[in-house]
Parts: C-alpha cells; sequence; structure tokens
C-alpha cells in the first residue's frame, strides 16, 4: 500500500502528481484550503515512483559550506521588480541563451500558478511577488522535456517546490538546470486569497474604489522598497493601496496566521540551501559590518551563492551592482534564513475565520488586533513615506540597528 506524506508534513509541491506515471494522484483542497495528494486506489500500480519523488519522506542532502553572500542591484529592472531584481537578471541570462524560464504568475482572474516562458517579452508574468502558494501542475514535467531536449532551464520558487523539482527529476543536471530557492516565510493558499478578494469588494463604506470587480493586486510597492499591497478595479488605471483594515490577508501573512502546517517545521529554513541560488530582499543591508553605499530605497537583493556560479552569470554589457557581504548580516532580518517561523496558538481560527462569510475584515482586523489608533497609523505613514522617498532608509535602519545592540 502506497502511504505518502501526511497533511502536517506534506508541502504540497505536486512532485507525487508529476511522477506518477498513471495519473493516479491528484492534489486536492483540504477544509483550510491547501492541496493535498489523493491517490486513486483503482488507477494505482504500486510502483513507488510517487515515494521515491517526496522529499518529505526522502530528504535531499542539503550541505552550503563555503557558499558566498551578495547584495545585488540589477539596474535595468530594478523599477519592475519587488526587490533589486535579482530573479530577472538571471532569467534574462538564461532566456538569452535560448533557454526557458518557471516561476510563478498571476492571471487575470488573480490566481497563482508556475508557468514556462521562453521570451524575455512574457518576463512582466514571473516579476514581482506573490504571497500565495503556487500551484506547480505539471511543469515539473515540462521542465524535464526542456533539458531532454537539450535546453537550459531556469526553475524559481519556494525551497521545498525546487527539492520537489529535484526528486522528480532524479539527477541535478548540472550545467543545464539552474535552480533559485526563495527565503520563505511560510505560504498561505489560494482558496483563503479568494476570499479575502471577495470581502475586500464588500467594503465600499471604508473605500468606494474597493466597490467593484478587483482585476489586479499588487503584493508589493514598486515606487519603494516595502510592503504595500495595492489593487486595480475594473475601468480604472488608478492603484489604490490598501488601507489598515483591508490590508488584513498581508497583516494575516506576517503574522504566519494563514501558512500551511509544514512551515511551522520546515526543514529548508536555515542556510542549507536546495537551490543553486537563493534569494532574496536583503533586509538591513548596511546594518552590520561594512557601509553600503548605494540608495536602498528602491530595493536591494540578496544573493547566496551555493554552488560557488556567480562569477559565470556578471557580465559588463548588463549593469548591475554587486557586493560581497557576510551571511551573518543576511540572516540578520531574513530570519527564515536560521529558523522556521514559530506557529501561533492561534492560527487555526485564523484560517477558518478568513474563510467565514460571517466575518468581515473589519471585524477579522479587530478580532486579530491589526489595527493602530488612527493618529498612530497617520504617524506611520508619513514617516516611512518620508524615510523611502529621500533615500534615507539605509542611514535610517543602521540607527535602529546601533541603538539596538547597545541598548
Amino acid at each position: 500500500m502506497i502511504i505518502l506524506a501526511d497533511n502536517k508534513t506534506c508541502t504540497g509541491c505536486y512532485s507525487c502528481m508529476n511522477a506518477c506515471p498513471k495519473g493516479a494522484i491528484s492534489m486536492m483542497e483540504d477544509r483550510e484550503g491547501f492541496f493535498q495528494p489523493v491517490i486513486d486506489t483503482q488507477m494505482c500500480v504500486e510502483c513507488g515512483l510517487c515515494q521515491k519523488s517526496c522529499p518529505v519522506l526522502n530528504p535531499l542532502n542539503k550541505s552550503n559550506d563555503g557558499c558566498k553572500v551578495y547584495a545585488f542591484i540589477d539596474y535595468t529592472d530594478r523599477k519592475k521588480s519587488s526587490s533589486g531584481g535579482a530573479f530577472s537578471f538571471f532569467a534574462r541570462r538564461v532566456l538569452d541563451e535560448g533557454g526557458i524560464v518557471f516561476g510563478a504568475t498571476i492571471n487575470e482572474h488573480l490566481q497563482v500558478y508556475h508557468i514556462g516562458i521562453d521570451s524575455k517579452d512574457d518576463l512582466p508574468k514571473l516579476r514581482g511577488s506573490k504571497y500565495v502558494q503556487s500551484k506547480i501542475g505539471t511543469t515539473y514535467r515540462e521542465a524535464r522535456q526542456a533539458l531532454q531536449a537539450g535546453r537550459k532551464v531556469l526553475f524559481t520558487g519556494t525551497p521545498c517546490q525546487i527539492a520537489g523539482l529535484y526528486k522528480f527529476l532524479g539527477k541535478k543536471w548540472d550545467g543545464q538546470l539552474v535552480t533559485l530557492d526563495l527565503v520563505c516565510h511560510g505560504v498561505p493558499n489560494q482558496r483563503v486569497f479568494d476570499t479575502y478578494l471577495k470581502k475586500l469588494t464588500k467594503i465600499k463604506k471604508f473605500d468606494p474604489a474597493y466597490a467593484g470587480n478587483i482585476v489586479c493586486f499588487r503584493f508589493r510597492n514598486l515606487d519603494s522598497w516595502d510592503y504595500r499591497p495595492a489593487i486595480q478595479v475594473a475601468k480604472s488605471e488608478t492603484w489604490h493601496i490598501l488601507s489598515q483594515e483591508s490590508n488584513v490577508y498581508m497583516n494575516a501573512f506576517f503574522e504566519g496566521l494563514t501558512y500551511r502546517e509544514s512551515c511551522f517545521h520546515c526543514q529548508y529554513a536555515n542556510t542549507d540551501r536546495v537551490g543553486n541560488f537563493t534569494i532574496a530582499d536583503f533586509w538591513g543591508v548596511g546594518t552590520i559590518g561594512k557601509r553600503f553605499r548605494p540608495n536602498v530605497s528602491a530595493g536591494v537583493s540578496l544573493i547566496i551563492d551555493n554552488c560557488g556560479q556567480m562569477c559565470n552569470y556578471i557580465s559588463s554589457e548588463y549593469p548591475i551592482y554587486i557586493e560581497e557581504r557576510t551571511l551573518d548580516e543576511a540572516k540578520l532580518k531574513n530570519e527564515n534564513l536560521s529558523h522556521p517561523i514559530a506557529r501561533k496558538p492561534k492560527r487555526d481560527t485564523a484560517i477558518l475565520d478568513l474563510l467565514s462569510s460571517e466575518m468581515s475584515l473589519h471585524d477579522y482586523a479587530k478580532t486579530y488586533h491589526m489595527l493602530d489608533s488612527l493618529p498612530k497609523h497617520i504617524v506611520k505613514t508619513v514617516f516611512k513615506n518620508l524615510v523611502y522617498g529621500l533615500g534615507l532608509y539605509n542611514a535610517y535602519k543602521t540607527i535602529i540597528y546601533k541603538l539596538g545592540r547597545t541598548s
């Protein structure tokens, strides 16, 4: 009898589904909306390929001895990206070599899933952060087909998705496959996001702009290095920044209230990485060690070179800034490089309340203590805009860090 990872340990990476030669495995939502593998016992021939491909049952050997850490800015795509443009930099290099790039997109129905592209014209589909677990679908199989055809492949995803890819492939495909794993907080699911969006359209008493069909959702502010979700509604080109009580999705995300169960004991939340490169925001760059001189207000990427190959990607034809930093500095504000987020006692009720049609976003924000007083909210917003707008973020963070270190 075939037994796969249970609901508490399964990461939803889709490796088992892609590996099944009989199509006997389907990914089905559990009561919280997270996808779990379900085996059709009538179709299953018990070949065991699904178990062999599971990175939970058969973990990858991970090692990161001698990694190098870089602060990185791609001046070509920095303003189009959530951070310093690291993903776009690697993607353009692979596409220039006739390769194919896989990553998460969000479509016109605001569904998040993985696709492959082979043209730089399609890069905007993959740029930007999406704080929803992406559905892998059959992209592992598509990546294998491309590799077998001799094409170079770049695959980007959470560490568990990259681990799932490697277990599915059965080998590293060194020199042909490039993997970027993300420093991941944890993953909410599509059903939670969909329910949140439905509730968002009903809060016109707070802001009339939301009372309509939401056609675009931006998780990050591209004008400055910041988390300020915004939406576009039908027949409007204006981006509307979400208010406190309408921004509960991201507030719940950062509190760890909507993550998949496996995220709380993630085997990848450390510096032993699975990807060739690890990318993230380089929060706090320059707050310890040597001074970081570039203006960071528009974003800086963290790149951890886990394979010693970064030098192969640097070329004078690409306008970039790259500076070696330390792993301790990278870990300072990226806590998921040290440990998984702690599970909150109210996590179970927080997901079900957000999914419930009975609880409004305003009531949710009140219940889970997400509302500042109005004066405090105004002061925080004005101060943050001023710090970013004047390019003072780096100096501000340095002062805060040094005050904290001496206290």
